[in-house]
């Protein structure tokens, strides 16, 4: 009954917070749609209850988790507080802050009081009105949520920065507040503190917020810091009266003092003309003043602390202790008790004069002459001067050994004697532009004393200049009268330069080897410079010791890239060779060359034109490989190559009449992607070809013209990769003669054919009538690829049998046909065939 009874309360007080959830997040929503920062209070996206972005705990069992709504009601313990995470300690204890609404709010030490006074809006722009203390205080941070009433502020600190300052000073609530409308004042004012110390940009289009931003950059000085330029005002006798140095009051402009002076002391205001003796002057910033007594007055006087006249206006600002509420800034405006300056000024009493001289010790001219008056009975004491400047000369003292004394009845003379100081300076520049390249060196010296100078050893990165010459005074000797000026002048290579590559290509001997030469080229002076249009270096390429080819560049032309050729006078047909190429006829003072990039070496190749022979009977491929081209650089050479391979098969045996196809299936390779385009010819004998194909003739021997069927490249990296195949042309065969017919003749409609054609195919016909036996026949080829290399394949055909059988046939059981009269008396009954005569069939009747 007892935990029933518990529970009810629980639920009592969880309807209750429901009521207040209710009323609150509702509230809180409407507020925040407005974005004006009222504090909230409801459940967050994960269901847990929150306040002002703070997960609220309860108790569960006498632990700490995150409170639910649901976990509140059905497992929360009794009498509980529910706590935000900022107020639980490292033990799951509590501290005293807590919900304002449910338990009064205990304030930590030194944390501001922060009220939130309502929204307040001028044209649109909406802010927050707030106190810190009491203090009108603005939003710094318009990007995050206002504080509400009570929230937990840390303790303001100093703000030093002169911009908010004069934001406050002109801003609403400011002593120079430029507004008259609360609303516009507090929102432009706020607005404007937000750009300084966030980077907001809102608010530009208010009235007055281009004149209070202006008056923000370039508004008046606002530090109080008081200060005078001489705080310790030496005095001298002027006329019939003792008179202060100067001193300026260093402060604001609008800024103040009160300077009081004693009985025959008497303050004069340089800056206005006014005087007052035995009383007291209001003195502003930047005021000049100085203090004059009689010449019998003996006074040791002291300002004492002399107070600013004006208020400090110190910008303060407050953040908070949880969450992500805005900064607050408010000024602090006080009278600084520590904000205080002071000079002061010793008087004393004169009767006689001291008179210090300072002499030229060779001329005996007076350089200065100083006069003090002391009283009789005095002690003094008087050093020489560091130096003195006598128009643009400079004297140094001859010791620096002091005078004194006690001052008597007569006036004293001290004399001081000077050398006349000299100068010594060494400049160092570079020989080709003029320009210094290093800082000058200088020193001094008086006249009488010895010097002495040695050009030095300079260095500019890996390069140590070279010393060329000097000029100016000598490097040696007693300094007069006059200033020593010595110069040395130096000068590096105009350009540093290598050859990075050399590649010799190989081509036909009568042409001549293209080669380039790639170089590294880094200028050391501007290519303007008179010098590297003027200095000149030459690239000479050499077979063994001989040149056979240069180029010669001034230092700006070099470039980078150099085509060359290797003539044909000093070459022939598969020639090879050693080539070197280096720089000649250049000074080493212009040109920097490493010695490891001074020359390269390579041999070149002229084109083989080798004739590669083969023989279809004995060897079943072909194959060449040459070199197109040889590389060198100063770590590596190379040698890249072409290559070719064509596989060889013998001609079949035939018998007469038969055809038989001849491919040429070539594989080439180049390995700088050369490309490649030969052509084959197929050389047979004269009289095996038929009289109506007209292949070119040569004596005894047709050429048969092959054509590319296939064709496929590709590039692989930097090499080139073709296979081609080349096959017999084309050819149509007449029935019932057999005569043959290229494609041509067919898409001329030759008048020669009779019959219909046949599809012969892409091969070679032997005649039908030829004699048995065997015929020597070639594929060839036209240069090919780079060394120019031209394929000679001897190939054999062998005719066995005939295709018809004839009574001189030797072949009779191998012959492919035997044709015999069906009436050997009378073959034609019905009369002789078309072209035929009696002589004619009496042979046939004979043989039979």
């Amino acid at each position: 009954m007892k935990k029933r009874a518990s529970l009810g309360k629980q639920k009592l007080l969880a309807v209750t917070l429901i009521m207040l959830l209710s009323m609150i997040i509702g509230y809180s929503y409407s507020v925040h749609a407005k974005s004006e920062g009222i504090e909230t209070f409801g459940v967050n996206h994960d269901g847990y209850l929150e306040m002002n972005g703070e997960v609220l705990y309860m108790l569960v069992e006498g632990e700490r988790v995150k409170a639910t709504l649901n976990g509140l009601i059905e497992k929360g313990d009794k009498d509980q507080e529910l706590l935000m995470e900022s107020d639980l300690d490292d033990k799951g204890g509590v501290i005293a802050s807590i919900f304002s609404f449910l338990k009064p709010y205990k304030a930590k030490a030194a944390a501001p009081k922060i009220e939130y006074k309502g929204a307040i809006s001028f044209r649109g722009s909406v802010v927050g009105d707030f106190r810190v203390d009491g203090e009108q205080a603005f939003c710094f941070q318009h990007s995050k949520a206002s504080p509400p009433t009570g929230s937990k502020y840390k303790e303001p600190t100093l703000y030093d920065n002169a911009r908010v300052q004069r934001a406050l000073y002109y801003g609403w609530g400011g002593d120079e507040n430029i507004f008259k409308d609360k609303n516009e004042g507090i929102v432009t004012t706020s607005l404007i503190l937000d750009r300084l110390y966030s980077g907001g940009d809102s608010g530009k289009n208010l009235p007055k917020y281009d004149k209070l931003w202006d008056l923000v950059v370039n508004g008046e000085n606002l530090d109080r810091g008081m200060n005078f330029s001489n705080k310790d005002l030496s005095v001298s006798v002027k006329g019939n009266k003792q008179v202060s140095q100067t001193t300026t009051f260093k402060t604001s402009e609008k800024n103040y003092t009160h300077i009081k002076v004693p009985v025959g002391i008497t303050i004069v205001n340089e800056s206005t003309g006014k005087k007052i003796t035995d009383g007291t002057m209001k003195v502003y910033g930047g005021q000049k003043l100085h203090l004059e007594a009689p010449l019998d007055r003996a006074l040791n006087y002291s300002t004492g602390n002399l107070k600013s006249g004006l208020k400090t206006f110190q910008p303060m600002i407050t953040k908070p202790q949880g969450g992500s509420y805005q900064v607050l800034g408010f000024f602090k405006v006080y009278r600084d008790p520590n904000n205080t300056t002071s000079f002061k000024v010793k008087f004393e009493k004169r009767q006689k004069n001291i008179n210090v001289q300072h002499i030229d010790k060779y001329s005996g001219d007076l350089l200065e002459k100083e006069s003090f008056r002391r009283n009789i009975g005095s002690t003094y004491s008087f050093g020489p001067k560091t130096s003195i400047a006598k128009g643009k000369e400079t004297f140094i003292p001859v010791d620096q050994k002091k005078k004194t004394g006690t001052l008597g009845n007569k006036d004293v003379t001290i004399k001081f004697y000077y050398n006349l100081e000299r100068s010594v300076t060494v400049n160092y520049y570079d020989n080709r532009t003029g320009e210094k390249i290093k800082e000058s060196k200088k020193y001094k010296k008086v006249r009488g004393e010895k010097y002495s100078e040695k050009h030095p050893s300079i260095k500019s990165g890996e390069y140590t200049f070279r010393y060329v010459r000097t000029d100016g005074d000598k490097e040696s000797g007693t300094v007069g009268s006059k200033n020593i000026t010595i110069n040395y002048y130096y000068d590096k290579p105009l350009a540093k330069v290598g050859f990075e590559k050399l590649q010799i290509f190989t081509a036909q001997w009568e042409k001549g080897l293209p080669v380039k030469v790639f170089l590294s080229k880094e200028l050391n002076y501007k290519s303007s410079l008179k010098d590297m249009a003027d200095k000149k270096i030459t690239v000479g390429l050499y077979r063994g010791s001989t040149k056979v080819t240069s180029k010669t560049y001034t230092a700006k032309e070099l470039p980078k890239k150099i085509d060359m050729k290797i003539p044909a006078k000093y070459l022939k047909v598969n020639d090879q060779a050693l080539y070197t190429v280096k720089f000649t006829d250049f000074s080493k003072n212009d040109f920097k060359i490493d010695f490891a990039k001074s020359s390269l070496s390579t041999d070149g190749y002229a084109a083989s034109e080798k004739k590669i022979k083969a023989n279809a009977g004995k060897d079943k491929k072909l194959s060449y490989k040459g070199v197109v081209m040889t590389e060198k650089t100063p770590l590596m050479g190379k040698v890249f190559y072409e290559q070719l391979s064509i596989p060889i098969s013998q001609i079949p045996r035939k018998k007469t009449g038969y055809g038989f196809e001849r491919k040429v299936n070539l594989h080439y390779e180049n390995e700088i992607g050369g490309k490649v385009a030969p052509a084959f010819d197929f050389e047979v004998p004269t009289n095996m070809v038929d009289s109506y194909l007209t292949y070119k003739k040569s004596g005894n021997r047709s050429l048969v013209e092959m054509e590319e069927t296939k064709h496929r490249s590709e590039m692989k990296g930097e090499t080139s990769v073709y296979d081609i195949t080349y096959e017999l042309p084309h050819i149509n065969v007449e029935r019932h003669t057999g005569h043959l017919f290229d494609d041509e003749q067919v898409k001329k409609k030759d008048k020669r054919i009779t019959y219909d054609l046949v599809d012969g195919g892409r091969k070679f016909y032997s005649p039908i009538w030829s004699y048995i036996g065997k015929y020597g026949m070639k594929l060839k080829s036209q240069p090919i690829g780079v060394n120019l290399v031209m394929v000679d394949v001897q190939q054999q055909l062998e005719l066995y049998a005939h295709m018809y059988a004839h009574m001189d046939s030797e072949t009779k059981e191998y012959d492919e046909v035997l044709l015999k009269p069906v009436y050997a008396d009378d073959p034609f009954p019905n009369g002789l065939p078309e072209g035929w005569t009696k002589e004619d069939m009496e042979w046939i009747k004979e043989d039979n």
